[in-house]
């Protein structure tokens, strides 16, 4: 009798083990030149996976009239949401529940002012830093978001990737040579906040474009076209890790960085490049058909146009560390377009594969965030959704 309950509690006790098992990933993993790469196979690690967002916070509209233009935001670990406004140049800030708090700043050139903010982040003793791109200026504020200090750039800084409690990695474009809109160079580079240069993890590969030229007048004005999926560098940080994402994206190929700018491992996973069709031709075309500059819709018409698209223009990392790679994958359905996204754990294994008709700007605490716009009546919006996930 004993025996027999063993036996049957032994059986349950395999069984449950087994259901709980996470599925084993078929990846061939191997080690070049000393650094951890994964190749991933075409199939995620829970091919049947699916996400949706189910709205839950609404921030906008005439309810919200000192809401006028959010260009950016950023939420703190208490979830209260601070959003940059490019209309007044300042940051207004709302409580979990979307009530009114407080704004930080104004448009000016004071201390705690800004002229044009252009990134904000908070680092990780909670302080608030604000990057203004016109007055080259970093303004730091506390927890409170009371003003601490200021420091001024010699030189316009780049586009912010991550910081740390006392520098800030970005991209940086130079330009360089006899002509400097056609020799244009791409870098990722740590600065500490008085803008003195610490690291520089190297040269990466700019977008291809094409400088057009015409005559108005007295004046010649110069116009710089990037050319439709052209093959280029794009970038997605983990802060937390200080890790740096970055691909080629015509190749299905990520490696990270570390905080000292060394290649610590790669992952990638089979792909095929979606052919460029006429209606992309046809996009592209119109985005200069508006423009008053006849040359230059003639020189776009010319334009040699790509056989294929690349993988991804964009990446993110949610705070669990999972890296999100927005392909050009897109399906209609009732109305509504989907794009397909990979995730990919902080490990580099392909865990998913999911189709989302929102696109995310930030995933933190089972929450997703992003500025929307209104198109009948023209108001901003920052809304809040609940991450749901099915298997």
């Amino acid at each position: 009798m004993r025996k027999g309950l063993f036996i049957s509690s032994l059986m349950v006790f395999m069984i449950l083990s087994a259901c709980s098992k996470k599925p084993e990933s078929s990846a061939r993993v191997e080690i070049i030149d000393g650094i951890k790469c994964i190749h991933n196979t075409e199939i995620p690690l829970h091919p049947n996976k699916t996400v949706f967002f189910e709205e839950e916070l609404s921030i906008g509209g005439e309810e919200y009239n000192m809401l006028f233009r959010p260009q950016m935001f950023v939420v703190d670990q208490k979830e209260n949401i601070y959003i940059a406004d490019y209309q007044d140049q300042s940051i207004k800030v709302f409580d979990p529940n979307g009530k009114y708090i407080q704004t930080i700043g104004r448009k000016g050139e004071g201390p705690g002012e800004f002229s044009i903010i252009g990134y904000l982040t908070f680092l990780p003793d909670e302080r608030l830093m604000v990057m203004d791109l016109e007055a080259r200026r970093i303004s730091l504020f506390d927890s409170d978001s009371k003003y601490i200090e200021s420091h001024h750039w010699a030189e316009r800084p780049g586009g912010l990737i991550y910081a740390t409690e006392s520098t800030c990695l970005l991209t940086v474009y130079t330009f360089e040579g006899d002509n400097p809109l056609e020799d244009m160079k791409l870098y990722v580079k740590e600065f500490d906040f008085q803008g003195n240069e610490i690291i520089s993890f190297g040269e990466f590969k700019t977008e291809e474009y094409k400088i057009h030229s015409e005559k108005r007048g007295e004046a010649t004005i110069s116009m710089v076209i990037y050319l439709p999926y052209s093959p280029h560098s794009i970038f997605a940080a983990d802060p937390v890790r200080q890790d740096l994402y970055h691909c080629v994206n015509d190749v299905y190929e990520i490696e990270i960085f570390d905080k000292e700018g060394k290649v610590i491992r790669r992952f990638d996973r089979p792909y095929k490049l979606l052919p460029f069709a006429s209606k992309d031709a046809e996009e592209f075309y119109s985005h200069y058909e508006s423009r008053p500059m006849e040359d230059l819709k003639k020189k776009v018409r010319k334009m040699s146009m790509p056989a294929v698209k690349t993988i991804s223009s964009r990446m993110l990392v949610d705070d669990s560390g999972n890296l999100w790679v927005e392909t050009h994958e897109q399906k209609e359905e009732e109305d509504r377009t989907f794009t397909a996204y990979d995730i990919f754990n902080a490990d580099g294994y392909y865990e998913a594969k999911v189709w989302i008709d929102k696109r995310p700007s930030l995933l933190m605490k089972g929450k997703m965030y992003r500025i929307e716009t209104d198109e009948e009546s023209g108001y901003w919006f920052l809304k809040r959704y609940r991450v749901i996930w099915t298997d």
